[in-house]
C-alpha cells in the first residue's frame, strides 16, 4: 500500500488582518487564534503580505513578533524577545503545545536521535547550546552566538552533545516560520507551490468542487491558502494590482456558504477553511 505524502501548508493573510481590533489586548487575542489554527493543522509558514490600501506597518511588526513568540518554545522566550510593547499581553496568549514545545525534563533521561529547539552561547571558547534543561548542550562544530538552532543529541548522558540540523529533518511537526511579502500579487508570482487556494465570498462554494479539490491536494507537495482583508477580499485587492484571481488559481472557493453574519473574521475564515482543506487531504 502506498503511503501518502502530506503536503506542506503555507498560509497568506494581509497585514491589516487585526485592523478591525482597536486594542492592543484585542490584536493579541486575534493573533493568538491565528497562530493556534495554524499549529492545529501543521502550517509551516505563514506569509504576511502588505495591503496596499493603507499603511499597516505597525500592524504587521505587531503580528509577526506575537506569531513568532508564540511559536518559539517557552524556556526561550525571555532570552530571544526580552521586553516589547508588542508582548505587552502575551499572557493571553494561548499555548500550542507543539512537539517542539517541549517540557524540562531530567537530563539523563536525554537519548541520542532527540530533537529540541535551543539557543547557542559561547562559554570558554567553547559553543553551547540552552535546550531548557539543567545545563547548556555542548555543540558540534560551530555557531554564532545568541542564535535559536535545531539541534539532535548525538551522545547520551553523562556527557551529552548535540548538533545543528534542519527543521524538517524531526519527523514531528517543528512549528511554523513567519515571512514577508511586498504583496498579494508579487507573493503568488514569485512562491514555488503546487496549489494555490484562494478564499472567497465571491468565490464558488466547495461542495461544487470537492472533487477536484481532493485530487488535486492528493497531487500537491505544497498547498498555499490565500486570505483577504478585513476590509476587502482578494478579489479586490489582486484587481488592484492588475491581476485576475481565475489566471491565480482553480480554487477560489467559499468555505463557508450561506453564512448567517455580514462578515467573517479572518481567524474564523481560517480555521473552516482548514478544516475543510485538511479533510480533503485525509480523505
Amino acid at each position: 500500500m502506498q503511503l501518502m505524502i502530506t503536503p506542506l501548508l503555507w498560509v497568506a493573510m494581509p497585514d491589516s488582518l487585526v485592523s478591525d481590533a482597536a486594542h492592543l489586548r484585542d490584536k493579541t487575542l486575534k493573533v493568538g487564534m491565528i497562530g493556534r489554527a495554524c499549529s492545529i493543522f501543521g502550517v509551516s509558514r505563514i506569509y504576511l503580505y502588505k495591503d496596499g490600501i493603507e499603511n499597516y506597518e505597525e500592524d504587521g511588526k505587531t503580528i509577526r513578533t506575537l506569531l513568532e513568540y508564540m511559536e518559539t518554545p517557552q524556556y526561550l522566550r525571555k532570552k530571544l524577545f526580552g521586553r516589547l510593547s508588542a508582548l505587552t499581553y502575551a499572557g493571553l496568549l494561548p499555548p500550542l503545545r507543539t512537539p517542539h514545545h517541549k517540557l524540562e525534563v531530567p537530563i539523563s533521561s536525554i537519548r541520542v536521535g532527540d530533537f529540541r529547539e535551543g539557543v547557542t552561547m559561547k562559554i570558554g571558547g567553547r559553543t553551547l547550546v540552552d535546550v531548557g534543561l539543567s545545563s547548556p548542550i555542548p555543540l558540534e562544530g560551530t555557531a554564532k552566538e545568541d542564535e535559536r538552532v535545531t539541534i539532535v543529541f548525538t551522545s547520551p548522558f553523562p556527557n551529552p552533545k548535540c548538533r545543528m540540523v534542519k527543521k524538517d529533518e524531526a519527523k514531528d511537526y517543528w512549528g511554523y516560520e513567519v515571512k514577508q511579502a511586498p504583496s498579494l500579487g508579487k507573493l503568488v508570482k514569485s512562491v514555488k507551490v503546487d496549489l494555490v487556494i484562494l478564499t472567497s465570498r465571491k468565490g464558488r462554494m466547495v461542495a461544487e468542487l470537492w472533487p477536484d479539490l481532493i485530487r488535486e491536494t492528493k497531487k500537491a507537495r505544497s498547498i498555499l491558502l490565500v486570505f483577504g482583508s478585513p476590509k476587502r477580499g482578494v478579489f479586490e485587492i489582486l484587481s488592484e494590482e492588475g491581476m485576475n484571481p481565475v489566471q491565480i488559481s482553480g480554487f477560489t472557493i467559499n468555505t463557508i456558504p450561506d453564512q448567517k453574519t455580514a462578515t467573517i473574521r479572518t481567524e474564523e475564515a481560517l480555521l473552516a477553511s482548514l478544516t475543510i482543506l485538511n479533510l480533503a487531504i485525509h480523505l
